[in-house]
């Protein structure tokens, strides 16, 4: 496989015009070419990247809500498969962001130099292997760094104060929520086993109180609290990182000077305000974690996403359904730093957004304006979702009602973040 060596793709005036060679059936257009890109045609192979990475995004957050609404039916194996493809289009949009064409059996990489050809391997196996490769490079580990704001503060300025830089910090992250290779094929053996296998030969359930939970800690995770921002996950990943670099410096020792396979925390506090960014002393989260670095209850929604479970479904599924979560919203990451680089604004997609929000009933009447209001009815079918019977899964979905729609929209994500 070709090094993955190129510049970041530009985007364009407008959103992607009808008049772009590569507007339909983009895959026919490269393959007719010779599976390359004519000099000629860069800036409009370029255009149509930058756009495909929101749309890719878009859809991404989409199956990732269907695999939510048959989490809430009970439906493990439905919420595999669904998952998978959340997962795999989040994939794609990160690498289109990134000026990477994932086709069929032809992947190419965009550079000011060309298009060159980086595997001819199917859709599915390339763009695990060619996410793998870019997740590992200096490219990603800058841009995660930009992306990932936990607290406010970008997370390459804590990695900074901590002395090690971005580089084992990002590593360190990707390989703890196993994002990498064996894991992507691993997912997808496991999409082929759910959707091709009988599903009951063998029940594999969970109760509803289980699923419940499983929704209620991905709506958690998802709260925003401006256009593209994950101020609960990107809080939750940090603790996670700064336990993981403080943790292995700091064994506790029993009176022989003994390590007892346990953290000494007496210098947890002074280290932790060390390395903060101006400004995040006083934030609540900051001070929690500051006081007590340990609280199960208080990060459980992110656990799944570091766990290595195997065997049914109902084992791996909450596992996987985190990880799906934390690549879409480094795709998602991805396209809002795209914007922002390219010089444009949300009104450069806020028609394509609000056509999005119309057409999958996110909006009943006018236009959220904020965009980001589009969380209230999230938060709101959260709490029924909280407060609803789980004595059975027709119970909790009877008690649901029209809240049930709302969880399982998660394209409002994409609407939020991609517009104000």
């Amino acid at each position: 496989m070709a090094a993955l060596s190129r510049l970041p793709i530009a985007g364009s005036e407008t959103w992607l015009a009808p008049g772009n060679v590569y507007f339909q059936s983009a895959g026919e257009r490269v393959a007719a070419d010779g599976n390359t890109v004519p000099p000629t045609q860069h800036a409009e192979f370029a255009d149509y990247l930058a756009a495909a990475s929101f749309v890719h995004s878009a859809d991404s957050w989409a199956y990732l809500g269907r695999a939510i609404h048959a989490i809430l039916q009970g439906d493990v194996h439905g919420a595999v498969h669904l998952c998978y493809y959340a997962e795999l289009r989040a994939a794609i949009s990160l690498l289109s962001s990134e000026g990477i064409y994932v086709g069929n059996r032809c992947t190419l990489a965009l550079a000011s130099s060309g298009a060159g050809e980086i595997t001819g391997a199917g859709t599915h196996v390339a763009a695990w292997m060619v996410l793998n490769s870019w997740a590992r490079s200096t490219r990603a580990q800058d841009l995660i760094g930009k992306i990932l704001r936990p607290i406010g503060a970008p997370l390459h300025e804590w990695a900074n104060n901590m002395g090690s830089g971005i580089t084992p910090i990002v590593e360190g992250l990707l390989d703890d929520i196993a994002f990498d290779l064996s894991s992507f094929s691993e997912d997808r053996k496991r999409r082929n086993h759910v959707s091709y296998q009988p599903t009951r030969i063998e029940p594999d359930d969970l109760s509803a109180q289980d699923c419940a939970q499983i929704v209620d800690d991905v709506w958690t995770l998802l709260e925003p609290e401006s256009r593209g921002t994950f101020p609960v996950l990107d809080r939750l990943l940090l603790r996670h990182l700064a336990v993981g670099v403080y943790a292995p410096t700091h064994e506790e020792t029993d009176a022989q000077g003994v390590p007892t396979g346990r953290t000494e925390w007496g210098d947890w506090s002074s280290w932790l305000t060390s390395i903060a960014p101006g400004g995040v002393e006083r934030d609540p989260y900051f001070v929690s974690i500051r006081t007590a670095p340990e609280d199960a209850s208080r990060d459980s929604a992110l656990q799944a996403a570091f766990a290595r479970s195997h065997g049914a479904p109902s084992a791996y599924l909450r596992e996987m359904l985190a990880r799906t979560t934390i690549l879409a919203r480094l795709a998602t990451g991805a396209c809002v730093e795209l914007l922002d680089d390219s010089g444009l604004g949300v009104h450069d997609v806020s028609t394509w957004v609000v056509g999005l929000g119309e057409a999958r009933a996110l909006w009943s009447d006018d236009v959220p304006d904020p965009m980001v209001d589009l969380w209230a009815d999230a938060q709101v079918a959260k709490e029924e979702l909280e407060l609803s019977s789980k004595t059975s899964h027709h119970a909790l979905m009877k008690g649901m009602r029209e809240y049930l729609a709302v969880l399982g929209q998660a394209e409002r994500v994409a609407a939020w973040s991609f517009a104000s």
